[in-house]
């Protein structure tokens, strides 16, 4: 399946790699999430703090779906990546991974990936690494996709207008 992904087309310019593209990408969508309103916290003072949740009900119930029929990101429903937990005398470990039931969920193991890309183990990623960026890439490359087709959201319009890179 080919997702158009001239959105992000300033991000290529300037991240010739795999995770480049893919950290840039989410931290970009955080960005546009935060400037159009899908505020974690909406109290006045609190940090700004992309909502994700808020997002992943507007696209609603039906993307969770659509995102499980693509083969493309299957790993992240199948096999998704393993959370670093503390444990007893402050040591931490790998554990199981999230389970993914929602939308919201669905999010969250695209920012495990990132959180474990730059916090996990600092080694040379292998294979398993690689193939959950390139599905993570993909997830955000489909749900900008899906977002834009959105009528009548001006949440949604105004992350659209937010997102590109200012020439």
């Amino acid at each position: 399946m080919a997702v158009d992904t001239n959105y992000r087309a300033g991000i290529k310019l300037q991240f010739k790699n795999e995770w480049g593209s893919f950290v840039a990408t989410l931290l970009r969508f955080e960005y546009a999430l935060k400037q159009s309103g899908y505020l974690k916290y909406d109290k006045l003072g609190a940090s700004a703090e992309a909502g994700w949740a808020v997002f992943a009900a507007d696209l609603g119930p039906e993307f969770l779906g659509k995102c499980r029929a693509i083969p493309e990101l299957a790993v992240l429903f199948v096999s998704p990546p393993r959370l670093l937990k503390v444990d007893k005398d402050q040591k931490v470990s790998w554990k199981k991974a999230r389970a993914v039931n929602s939308v919201g969920d669905f999010f969250q193991v695209i920012k495990d990936i990132q959180t474990n890309l730059f916090h996990g183990e600092q080694r040379v990623h292998g294979d398993r690494d690689s193939q959950l960026i390139e599905a993570a890439q993909f997830a955000l490359d489909f749900t900008w996709q899906e977002a834009i087709k959105i009528d009548g959201n001006l949440k949604i319009l105004r992350f659209a207008a937010h997102f590109p890179f200012q020439q």
